[in-house]
């Protein structure tokens, strides 16, 4: 009868030792490229790295490569809305009171940028099991950024300059109303 217990607790002791024991492979620091660890700097050029382990090889690098310009666009500009609630609340008298504490704390950063001229410059593609691991390097030069901001800067003024001949054609049309309305 012993035995019987014995083979019954280490059964399922040993089934979740085998189902509970892998987990997904993690990356051996020496694989990881260095330009990802740490990307160049460069006075002319902003320079991100994004990585994904998938499945599926192309998904892995268009999520590397998306994950490498979400990180520029996020270098040249990010909204950042953070939100923090603190609950506090004590009972019970003296000794015996019970404190209960409770703090949450979220963060979201939106970026919303135009890349014109993003290049994915390196790419390196690595497995770890069943998973395809991209890393992707990606470059911004800035003088994309300069053009880009002066081609903001002409549309808003070519905006501008189309409004206010807009309120001077309204004006015109208005004086001309009242001329022809002086007239009858």
């Amino acid at each position: 009868m012993k035995k019987l217990i014995l083979i019954a607790l280490l059964v399922p002791l040993a089934l979740m030792l085998v189902n509970c024991g892998g987990g997904k492979p993690k990356a051996k620091m020496q694989d990881i490229p260095e330009w990802y660890l740490n990307p160049p700097m460069a006075e002319d050029a902003i320079y991100e790295a994004g990585d994904a382990a998938k499945q599926s090889m192309g998904l892995a690098k268009e999520a590397a490569d998306a994950r490498a310009r979400d990180a520029i666009a996020r270098t040249i500009e990010v909204k950042v809305s953070n939100m923090l609630k603190n609950f506090m609340q004590e009972s019970g008298i003296g000794e015996d009171a019970e404190a209960l504490e409770f703090t949450s704390s979220v963060s979201k950063q939106v970026a919303n940028t135009v890349l014109r001229g993003c290049l994915i410059t390196k790419r390196e593609m690595k497995t770890e099991g069943a998973l395809y691991h991209a890393y992707s390097l990606a470059e911004y030069n800035l003088n994309s950024l300069i053009q880009e901001s002066l081609n903001e800067a002409r549309k808003q003024k070519a905006l501008y300059n189309e409004a206010k001949a807009n309120l001077s054609f309204d004006d015109l049309e208005k004086e001309i109303q009242k001329l022809e309305a002086v007239g009858q």
